[in-house]
């Protein structure tokens, strides 16, 4: 169990990290004209999502993932704070930490669980949660400034406190002498990944596909505090035993199942809640076989993969719905074959190579 308690940490930052964001962007139509605010908006996706492979990818270069996550914490409670009269600061600030935070956090609940999804599961199912209650707090007007500044503060010192499991980059794993067997070659029946570059790019397809249908789904119940609530936590319900499941049974036979089902669920779910939950529970149990899946392909990076599965192919799937495209991607044929390609990329990218011991990087 100590394994999961940095990915348990790191995830309830994450939750308040999102939160932070959801208060801070929530508020905006309350005091800025909405053009100024679809601005803000678009800076912040641009800063949170886009940037995070780039950032990613200084981090690897640094080899310094705690760091960058703690700055990300630290740049979060910034803009919380300067929130209260520099906005267009504020969510600069908030952009950039949610940039760090995600590949840094995302590395190392990455390498504790190496080679394994339940640690990305634990990490990011607390994140859709925060991000929906803190919308919910700036609709209602609250000030929550500091419920969530001093959480914040409080985990950025766990996070610093913790030790940290062992990174991918200096000599092979394989090479180095290690208390912990899952460092090791071990005979494993999850299968090793061929073609890195191609994989990761399909992979980044099928993350892309299933987060445009789950950005729509948002969007179609965009002002609906309740709806938007029950769906972030059966999302994150979904995360937790997606993780968990996949390493039970299989990531390729997990994913490839639980968004076929998740398709007519969906489509025919509507409003009605004993449909579309599960439904999104399902879709969203998908994403910790993805994101441990890229770290595979990108065994040196793993913050770089966090931000490619985490950042770029997120933006990405957010285009559609952000492009007016919401209602027409929730119409049941076209949900259905958004998630049958995005099946298709998972049944492709998962492929099993017939070897009987692998290193798990």
């Amino acid at each position: 169990m100590r394994r999961f308690t940095l990915p348990i940490v790191l995830g309830l930052a994450h939750g308040a990290a999102d939160g932070a964001a959801g208060l801070l962007l929530g508020g905006l139509p309350r005091v800025l004209p909405l053009e100024q605010v679809a601005l803000l908006v678009l800076l912040y996706n641009i800063l949170a999502f886009g940037a995070q492979p780039l950032v990613g990818a200084l981090t690897d270069h640094l080899r310094r993932p705690r760091a960058a996550a703690l700055v990300g914490l630290l740049l979060l409670c910034s803009a919380l704070i300067a929130g209260n009269g520099q906005l267009r600061l504020a969510v600069a600030l908030a952009g950039l930490g949610s940039a760090a935070f995600h590949v840094g956090g995302g590395a190392l609940a990455l390498c504790a669980t190496r080679g394994r999804a339940t640690g990305p599961g634990l990490f990011a199912a607390p994140g859709v949660v925060g991000l929906a209650a803190g919308g919910a707090l700036a609709a209602t007007g609250s000030p929550a400034l500091w419920p969530l500044l001093i959480p914040l503060l409080m985990l950025v010192g766990l996070i610093a406190a913790l030790d940290v499991p062992t990174l991918p980059y200096a000599t092979p794993i394989a090479q180095r002498p290690s208390p912990d067997r899952r460092d090791t070659i071990r005979p494993s029946p999850e299968p090793i990944f061929e073609g890195h570059d191609l994989i990761m790019l399909v992979l980044l397809v099928g993350i892309s596909l299933r987060s445009a249908v789950w950005t729509g789904l948002q969007f179609l119940f965009q002002g609906r505090i309740d709806m938007l609530l029950a769906l972030a936590v059966a999302a994150a319900v979904g995360k937790i035993l997606g993780g968990v499941l996949a390493d039970r049974v299989g990531w390729r036979r997990w994913t490839i199942g639980a968004l076929a089902l998740a398709a007519p669920l969906l489509a025919l779910g509507g409003q009605n809640l004993l449909l579309l939950l599960p439904g999104v529970a399902l879709l969203q149990s998908a994403t910790p076989v993805m994101l441990a899946a890229s770290a595979r392909a990108l065994p040196r990076a793993p913050a770089t993969a966090a931000g490619l599965a985490l950042g770029l192919a997120i933006a990405i799937g957010g285009i559609p719905a952000s492009g007016g495209l919401a209602a027409a991607m929730n119409a049941p044929p076209i949900l259905i074959a958004i998630l049958s390609a995005a099946l298709l990329a998972v049944w492709w990218a998962l492929r099993p190579r017939m070897l009987a011991e692998h290193t798990f990087l």
